[in-house]
């Protein structure tokens, strides 16, 4: 064979393996190609790093790493009901005061030790250290290992929230953080699915799978939780596939949607944007008024005009994946103009209602999708014979919580148990801003409170959901969506409406 062959063969088989490189892919996803199944999966989120230290941290991102690393007593799913993953079941006292929970006895941390009663006690008593998460076990009195697979909590005072809260205590082996001085910033060890291999607080977070997990090694097993601020560069980033999984802006949520490389799943927060109704303020004192101006809501217009159509009516300041929120026994306000009409004419204003004659007005939220519902509602008000002002107001919060304001459009956050929301509707409740006063309320939540068989607190709260719904003392309009799009080589089984939880990295899977 010639010198000059041999070079041209030499060229070709070189041109043939550089093309069959670069047929792999690269680190990032979209591609979808078998060769490229065990890539590192890289998730973007949207704030920057803080703390591995779950019970220091305030943030999500660290919130999301914490998630696949810990493992949690109990968890609440999409649904409101509560599921065990730490714990077998539970059995709680006639006073509602003492909860005896039975732990597995098959799970073992990242570091070899097992699962034990006392890294319960020690995880509670760690805690009391850092105020961040104080909300999750302040109810709790005491803690008692009853033997390494029992655990006693008492607490001090009667809290249907606590089962729920015990999803956000992340359990800690005590030996691990005693061998780290008590200081686990930087490090992590669980008994979850995935080890923390890497952390760059200005960067990222890199996990790998635990193959000794109790359940079987993750499908998918690297993982890497990526810190990008600006929302357009994170999606020209997915879309050239260097990031596999993330939340998209809702502008560009269409043209992903038609994009055929990509699935995407909406996801409800949970959070009611709302326009509160201060009651104690005439003529809001009367409920005829608030049930003619919630007809008068044209909901399903509001959200496809303010937030894209990425929403979902609300009724009450919670939504069905809250337990307890049964609307089976609730009046329907669905858009009605004509309903509203005759409710203001029997409520003594058949002319119409101007706010200007009673000095009220409302404040809008300035920026964001506020301003667009405040125009929104003004324009049905209007189509109902009532005018109504609109100022620009930089303390929402501020005016809400001192009840200055007449109306005002606000947003309020709720948790997976409807006993969360005595808040926002009892008697002297921290955010009871539409003021609402009601023995009847009260009393409920009291009862709700105090029972501790589930389905008996159901049939609590679905009188009570439809009293408050009949009541009107605001006018809830949407639950919001985040739409999160990934690509067609990963399957996800579900993600979650909790916001510190949106997703378990376990329950993905590469597509066969």
């Amino acid at each position: 064979m010639s010198k000059k062959r041999v070079i041209a063969l030499l060229c070709l088989l070189v041109m043939v393996a550089s093309c069959l490189a670069g047929c792999g892919g690269g680190s990032g996803g979209g591609g979808g190609d078998a060769a490229d199944s065990h890539r590192t999966v890289v998730i973007r989120v949207l704030d920057v790093f803080q703390t591995q230290n779950p019970y220091e941290n305030t943030g999500y991102s660290d919130a999301y790493v914490n998630n696949q690393v810990y493992e949690t007593l109990f968890m609440t799913d999409n649904d409101g009901e509560l599921r065990p993953v730490l714990a077998k079941d539970y059995e709680a006292s006639e006073d509602a005061l003492e909860y005896t929970v039975h732990l597995i006895e098959d799970a073992k941390f990242q570091n070899g030790e097992p699962f034990k009663a006392s890294d319960v006690v020690f995880t509670y008593d760690y805690a009391k250290q850092f105020t961040a998460k104080t909300s999750n076990f302040d109810m709790v009195e005491k803690v008692e290992a009853l033997d390494d697979y029992t655990v006693k909590f008492t607490l001090n005072r009667v809290d249907p929230l606590f089962l729920a809260y015990t999803g956000y205590m992340y359990i800690l082996n005590e030996k691990f953080v005693n061998d780290n001085g008590g200081v686990i910033s930087t490090v992590a060890c669980g008994t979850g699915p995935y080890k923390l291999v890497e952390y760059d607080p200005a960067v990222h977070a890199v996990m790998t799978a635990n193959e000794e997990y109790r359940k079987g090694a993750p499908d998918i097993k690297d993982i890497e939780i990526k810190y990008i601020s600006d929302s357009s560069s994170a999606l020209v980033s997915f879309e050239s596939g260097a990031i596999d999984f993330m939340e998209i802006p809702s502008e560009s949520v269409e043209s992903i949607q038609s994009n055929d490389k990509y699935n995407t799943e909406y996801s409800q927060m949970m959070h009611t944007a709302i326009i509160a109704l201060n009651t104690t303020v005439p003529p809001l004192d009367n409920k005829l008024v608030r049930q003619a101006l919630t007809y008068g809501t044209d909901k399903e217009n509001i959200i496809k005009i303010a937030y894209s159509g990425m929403a979902e009516v609300a009724r009450i300041q919670a939504g069905t994946n809250c337990f307890g929120v049964d609307f089976s026994k609730a009046t329907d306000f669905s858009y009605n103009p004509e309903k509203a009409k005759e409710l203001l004419a029997e409520a003594g204003f058949p002319n119409g209602l101007d706010f200007a004659d009673y000095g009220i007005h409302m404040d809008v939220i300035a920026g964001g999708y506020h301003e667009k519902v405040a125009q929104v509602w003004q324009k049905n008000m209007e189509d109902i014979g009532v005018k109504i002002e609109l100022i620009s107001t930089e303390s929402p919060d501020e005016k809400a919580d001192a009840g200055d304001y007449a109306i005002m459009n606000e947003g309020l956050s709720y948790r997976a148990d409807f006993s969360f929301n005595k808040r926002h509707y009892t008697t002297g409740g921290s955010t009871n801003w539409s003021r609402i006063s009601d023995p009847y309320i009260d009393e409920m939540f009291a009862k709700g409170d105090v029972e501790t068989d589930p389905e008996k607190r159901k049939e609590i709260y679905r009188d009570l959901v439809a009293y408050i719904v009949d009541l009107c003392p605001s006018i809830p309009y949407m639950h919001r969506n985040k739409c999160y799009a990934w690509p067609k080589d990963i399957e996800i089984d579900q993600l979650y409406n909790d916001a510190n939880r949106p997703y378990v990295c376990y329950e993905w899977h590469w597509a066969e």
